[in-house]
């Protein structure tokens, strides 16, 4: 079969060549490339990491269960053609489980069997477009007189930055004199091992609720006092910001996402005034004032205690009663209902976008 003037041109130039020019290209086009052949198809993987010109498309919500059982996983598809996702994450045989986040695509899950001659735990990060599961060693547990602690776990994945991923685990003691040992701990794919990093510098505990973002090679999680915790996994550093934005008080919500590839700082006070900042320069952390709108009127339909930021679009995404996801566009402050989860009652949900890399 005779090749195409793009194969003869393709194949006439080296492989980085090509890649550079892909990563170039707007998104029609790169998608046409990568359907002609298996070749290609490699060299578009490499390009989508140098590609600013194609962000993640949302393709729905995310969601557990209040029972945790491996089979109540909700989906909520809001593109089509996409495929049936594994509702499982391929854990069916296991009594329950607990998903601890959700990043560009993969899930972070713990897993237990609990029968009266058998327990077991284990940890896995699932990829639910291919559907492979990589097994998270887990970590050791720590005695220090007799005190108790909690670990919060993220999920770091970007394949524009890279195709390995990270696991951080933030290690905080419940009573507030051994705040000075709170840590946090690191997990490579590549290198499949746990790695501990410094002590978190923070003045409160990394919030539970909120779940934070994942951008240009770190980790960002809010804590219970509005700080940001910025982890870099590569390096095994962590960087908290404290802010002195006008109105910022402890009663509030506050949550860190990104839209566009820029760090959106999100707070609803007591009066239910909604502000976000958004992080201009990162070298100098000058946040700017983009965003502030009421949602008083909006809390007769939603929970505003789990928010998620539109990757592409200045949208959040909250959760309303009876089980439904409330869209609100930020520039004209105009809320519409969005999608139906099918448990009415669950509480945390993930945006959904396809990673076929990993």
């Amino acid at each position: 079969m005779a090749q195409s003037n793009e194969e003869i041109w393709c194949d006439a130039l080296p492989d980085d060549v090509v890649v550079m020019i892909l990563s170039l290209l707007p998104p029609k086009p790169f998608f046409r490339f990568k359907c002609v052949s298996k070749s290609w198809l490699a060299l578009s993987s490499r390009a989508l990491r140098l590609n600013k010109l194609l962000p993640p498309t949302l393709l729905g919500f995310f969601y557990e269960t209040p029972s945790r059982s491996p089979h109540n996983i909700g989906f909520t598809i809001i593109s089509n053609g996409v495929r049936k996702l594994d509702a499982t994450l391929g854990l069916s045989k296991y009594d329950e489980f607990q998903i601890h986040d959700c990043c560009n695509g993969l899930v972070l899950v713990t897993s237990r069997i609990s029968q009266p001659s058998f327990r077991s735990q284990n940890m896995y990060v699932y990829n639910l477009a291919t559907r492979k599961r990589t097994s998270i060693e887990l970590l050791p547990q720590e005695h220090f007189e007799d005190e108790a602690y909690d670990e919060v776990f993220s999920l770091a994945f970007d394949p524009q930055y890279e195709l390995q991923f990270h696991v951080v685990c933030f290690r905080q003691w419940h009573k507030e004199r051994w705040s000075s040992d709170n840590i946090f701990l690191t997990f490579s794919s590549d290198s499949g091992t746990w790695q501990r990093g410094g002590n978190l510098e923070c003045v409160s505990k990394i919030a539970h609720k909120s779940k934070g973002t994942y951008l240009d090679g770190r980790l960002h999680r809010v804590t219970e006092e509005h700080e940001i915790a910025s982890v870099d996994p590569n390096n095994n550093t962590c960087l908290v910001t404290k802010f002195d934005f006008p109105g910022l008080s402890q009663n509030g919500i506050s949550e860190i996402g990104q839209s566009r590839g820029v760090l959106h700082f999100m707070f609803l006070n007591e009066s239910h005034m909604m502000s976000i900042w958004v992080l201009e320069n990162d070298d100098q952390q000058n946040w700017i004032l983009k965003h502030q709108l009421s949602l008083e009127e909006m809390l007769v339909n939603a929970s505003f205690q789990n928010i998620k930021l539109h990757p592409g679009k200045d949208v959040i995404f909250a959760r309303g009663k009876f089980g439904r996801i409330l869209s609100i566009d930020l520039i004209n402050g105009k809320e519409s209902e969005f999608y139906y989860l099918y448990y009415p009652s669950c509480s945390q949900f993930w945006l959904y976008m396809h990673c076929f890399l990993v």
